[in-house]
């Protein structure tokens, strides 16, 4: 996410807040995707008193206490939550089953991160669906950060499901444990360090973890180079990041499988730039059904912000409009420029 002048006046508390502006909340032979898309009825419906825990993170990074500055970068002081409790096992369960019963029309295998990924979930299972639409979540996710936020109007971008097999067998681990004291920290990892084009991430985890897990961390990078690892202690824990400019990278699971759920989030108000692209999705995506819901995505976001400028009044000034102007036109160049890659990209 780069830095924006309005999101920096929205989060200003010098100035009369702008929010009160905004509008509410409203390639491969292995992938088989068809569209239309429509919905199974779930054996179990979504209920977000059974299916969900709603007590949030005992412990929260800010962004300044990664040594960032986040009224620079125009975004709030919220980095990342050490992992906590957000899916009852019932729930787990619900969810691994939903991604069996839908394996063979969303699997893409061999992207340039895990062995196979799933992607479209959002768009078969109801069940999935409603629990990352449910307005208990989003009120618990939103307090964390500290603005509103809601999960990404793209569908693909919800409920993307990581399968990552253990890198060796027991055997095979002892004799790399006798070779080094640590490991972990000789590996390197499955996807290196970068940010995500998405504002925040919130991540699951959705296979077990064994009491002797080795690897499979989450590592983050402060602004003096320090490390902090994220790992999960068990399936149905979470952790929520602001990976648009935290720099992280994912290990490798040593001696057990692996299974995440990412979905993005974006801010509500749509003062905040936001910048989504389609780098890295193009590679494991259907390339006309996600193409589709970029565009359209994206053409729904500079509306918002179109109307934000046809609201401005004099109170605002001409400097506010002029920025807006300024960061719609940038808008516009991202999504062609994006749109060019992905051409780039589908005639190699």
């Amino acid at each position: 996410m780069t830095s924006c002048v309005l999101s920096k006046l929205v989060l200003s508390s010098t100035r009369r807040p702008l929010s009160a502006m905004a509008l509410e909340p409203t390639h491969s032979a292995h992938f088989s995707f068809q569209a239309p898309y429509s919905l199974d009825s779930p054996a179990q419906r979504f209920s977000p008193i059974e299916h969900l825990a709603l007590d949030g993170p005992s412990n929260t990074h800010k962004l300044s206490s990664f040594g960032m500055d986040a009224q620079a970068l125009g975004v709030p002081d919220f980095g990342a939550t050490e992992p906590f409790k957000l899916f009852p096992s019932e729930t787990i369960e619900i969810i691994n089953s939903e991604l069996e019963k839908h394996a063979h029309e969303t699997t893409f295998r061999s992207p340039p991160f895990a062995p196979c990924v799933m992607r479209g979930l959002a768009h078969k299972s109801e069940f999935i669906r409603d629990l990352w639409n449910a307005p208990q979540l989003q009120a618990l996710l939103s307090s964390i950060v500290g603005i509103p936020i809601e999960p990404h109007p793209m569908a693909f971008e919800r409920a993307h499901i990581n399968v990552q097999e253990q890198k060796y067998s027991d055997s095979e681990l002892v004799e790399v444990m006798k070779q080094n004291d640590d490991a972990t920290g000789e590996e390197q990892p499955v996807f290196g360090w970068h940010t995500d084009s998405q504002p925040l991430v919130c991540i699951t985890m959705l296979s077990d973890v064994p009491e002797d897990a080795v690897g499979g961390e989450t590592h983050i990078q402060k602004a003096d180079g320090e490390v902090l690892k994220l790992q999960f202690p068990a399936a149905g824990y979470s952790y929520l990041l602001q990976g648009s400019v935290i720099p992280h990278a994912a290990m490798p699971a040593l001696n057990y499988n692996r299974v995440t759920m990412i979905t993005s989030f974006v801010p509500t108000n749509p003062l905040f730039c936001e910048k989504t692209d389609l780098d890295l999705a193009i590679k494991y995506s259907p390339a006309d059904a996600l193409t589709d819901e970029f565009v359209k995505y994206r053409c729904d976001y500079m509306s918002k912000r179109l109307k934000l400028l046809k609201r401005c009044s004099t109170s605002d000034g001409v400097e506010f409009c002029e920025n807006l102007l300024d960061e719609i036109m940038a808008d516009l160049k991202h999504t062609k420029d994006s749109l060019s890659r992905v051409k780039d990209t589908l005639t190699k």
